[in-house]
């Protein structure tokens, strides 16, 4: 047992004198801005709003005491069961905490704050939410959803995020 755990600590000090490649480094504090990586493909397969971004939404976001709530704000936006309001809500829309970014910005995952809060790269833009935090990454209190998962939600975007 002490031979694999001095093993594994010479692994991990060995990594990081080396330093490991990473697409985007982490800041001082942590933080990891994610980005699709370069093969990531925005065109296929084609993605449909209610078909498969909502799903997405009702699996993980639109509980009723996150963000699908009918009554009060349902904690900044609506993620419901109901997709036009959902569309309407969150498309070219901006948020009380972060204003400088919609929501979803239609064509542009980078620039779609549900987006850099499903990757959990919200703490990028730290310094332009109210009170100098943007919060955590979402699902609240979860690992962030699979990539696969999220990028339902990033081809959407990408291709338009238009409302079928």
């Amino acid at each position: 047992m002490r031979l694999a755990c001095s093993l594994l600590v010479l692994v991990v000090l060995a990594a990081g004198l080396m330093g490991c490649p990473a697409d985007d480094p982490p800041a001082g504090d942590g933080c990891v801005d994610y980005d699709a990586p370069a093969g990531f493909d925005k065109a296929a397969p084609a993605v449909q709003f209610t078909r498969d971004v909502m799903p997405v939404f009702a699996q993980s976001c639109a509980f009723s005491t996150c963000h699908g709530s009918n009554i009060g704000t349902p904690n900044g936006v609506f993620l419901g069961k109901d997709p036009a309001r959902v569309h309407t809500g969150i498309v070219n829309v901006r948020g009380d905490q972060l204003t400088t970014m919609p929501f979803v910005t239609p064509g542009n995952p980078r620039e779609s704050y549900l987006m850099r809060k499903m990757d959990g790269s919200q703490c990028a833009l730290d310094a332009q939410c109210v009170g100098g935090s943007c919060q955590g990454s979402m699902p609240k209190n979860q690992d962030v959803l699979e990539v696969a998962t999220r990028d339902i939600v990033r081809r959407w975007i990408a291709q338009g995020a238009k409302n079928d």
